[in-house]
């Protein structure tokens, strides 16, 4: 007990002596629970982001989406497809027993293999502003995280990248901020660098009069911008010739799409091919995937047919075929000839040696990709072609979409082929439907319509 026994002043020393101690282990309380808090977030921190799943039997398929307003907000929702009930519409936010949402600030890549996704870009609040070679993969919560990444040199043009997964072993992929002309070898598992293929010296003896940069210095020849694939140990990869990079603007004066043929073993570069009735293929965005290679080893293309300000050419799918190099002057699926002028075909598969075609319904509207009468009241349908009769288009039953410049609606996953089917109208289907090799459509899963579905995929570190 304290005594007041020496005055006044004694009582004052005694008061302000107390009032120190108390707001001294006021703030020794609070330290101490900044400290326990702070440690606790940082420990789920740590275990959110890196540790890794285990068990595949359930929350193993991933939908990728792009917010209905905005393609650049991209979240992933990991889930079990056995759970799943067609005849529900979904809302992927709300449901979140059977939907885990996770977003892992990365747009949705086109590339996936065993357990985990690839991206090329990340996009963070509105803006794909970090171009990137990110490793996705699940964690213990069901969350997809950015595993590993490999750095990816920046300038303000952000020109596509395009990637290539060989096997777990060897990848490729275009990082012009290293060097223009060439291509990165790393290798998927590990996330490093092996090598590159410089094509610059053959670059210049096949086009000696090639203008290589712009007066501010910018990239004027790019190579692995809009192909980058492989087939039967050979690696086929773009060379675009602009004429203004920052629009990715290819010269009028230009009448062929090339590409320069190297092989994989060696890494050796093998010549330079040309297709006479295109440019361009695709659209300059790094995660749309314009090729595709059938059960022979059949490589397609398919182009929109656009090229930025200036005029377009048809929109077409191309080949080269099986155990050749050279493409195949002879076949050609010809889009605006039964479809009308200026309708293209946006996102290409093949299934079943069948080729599965996303194609306008009406004129695309080239002068804006988010142009709202695009984005909005164009519909997109869903159509087989058999490549050994390229003239007849078969229509599937399953609900016209919007179309989307980032999107490849098609995926292969448990031998089926997975259709997304993208709608921002509350009044239209926004999900996924799938295709089996009897041709039977089914309607897989219906989701609300604030999200559009983007990719499908199923992660399983024994699959392929």
């Amino acid at each position: 007990m304290i005594q007041f026994v020496k005055g006044q002043k004694t009582i004052e020393v005694v008061k302000k002596t107390i009032e120190f101690y108390a707001s001294f282990t006021r703030y020794m309380m609070v330290v101490l629970f900044v400290g326990l808090f702070s440690s606790c977030t940082i420990n789920n921190l740590k275990e959110e982001s890196s540790d890794a799943k285990l068990n595949y039997d359930s929350f193993n398929y991933v939908l990728a989406t792009e917010d209905a307003s905005t393609p650049d907000i991209t979240r992933f929702f990991s889930f079990t497809l056995s759970e799943i009930d067609n005849k529900r519409n979904y809302d992927l936010i709300k449901d979140n027993s059977i939907f885990t949402n996770s977003d892992p600030s990365t747009s949705s890549g086109h590339v996936f293999y065993k357990d985990y996704i690839f991206s090329m870009a990340k996009d963070k609040k509105g803006y794909s502003s970090t171009p990137g070679l990110y490793k996705l993969k699940l964690n213990s919560s069901n969350r997809l995280y950015i595993d590993k990444e490999i750095s990816i040199n920046k300038d303000n043009l952000f020109p596509s990248r395009k990637l290539c997964v060989v096997d777990q072993n060897t990848g490729f992929f275009y990082n012009e901020g290293i060097a223009p002309q060439t291509i990165q070898r790393f290798n998927p598992t590990s996330m490093q660098l092996e090598g590159k293929i410089d094509l610059k010296p053959f670059i210049q003896k096949f086009r000696p009069e090639a203008k290589w940069v712009d007066e501010s210095g910018n990239n004027l020849v790019r190579t692995g911008s809009l192909v980058l694939d492989h087939k039967q140990g050979k690696l086929f990869i773009s060379v675009v010739f602009l004429e203004k990079a920052s629009f990715n603007l290819i010269s009028e004066k230009e009448n062929s799409f090339y590409l320069a043929v190297v092989d994989i073993a060696t890494m050796r570069f093998e010549k330079f091919i040309a297709y006479d009735k295109a440019k361009t293929v695709s659209f300059f965005v790094s995660e749309n995937q314009s090729t595709t290679k059938d059960q022979q080893g059949n490589l397609y293309f398919a182009s929109w047919g656009w090229n930025q300000f200036y005029s377009h050419f048809p929109s077409q799918v191309f080949r080269i075929k099986e155990s050749e190099t050279d493409f195949d002057k002879e076949f050609i699926v010809d889009i605006e000839k039964h479809f009308g002028t200026q309708h293209i075909v946006q996102s290409i598969l093949s299934y079943n040696n069948k080729l599965y075609l996303h194609i306008s319904q009406g004129v695309y509207r080239f002068d804006s990709s988010e142009d709202s009468a695009t984005k909005f009241s164009l519909q997109m349908g869903y159509y087989e072609v058999d490549p050994k009769s390229p003239d007849q288009f078969k229509k599937l039953d399953i609900p016209l979409s919007n179309p989307s410049s980032r999107m490849n609606v098609f995926t292969v996953v448990d031998d089926k082929l997975f259709v997304c089917v993208p709608n921002s109208d509350p009044l239209k289907f926004n999900g996924v439907y799938s295709v089996d090799r009897n041709g039977q459509v089914k309607k897989v899963l219906q989701i609300a319509n604030k999200y559009k579905p983007t990719r499908f995929y199923k992660l399983d570190p024994y699959g392929q």
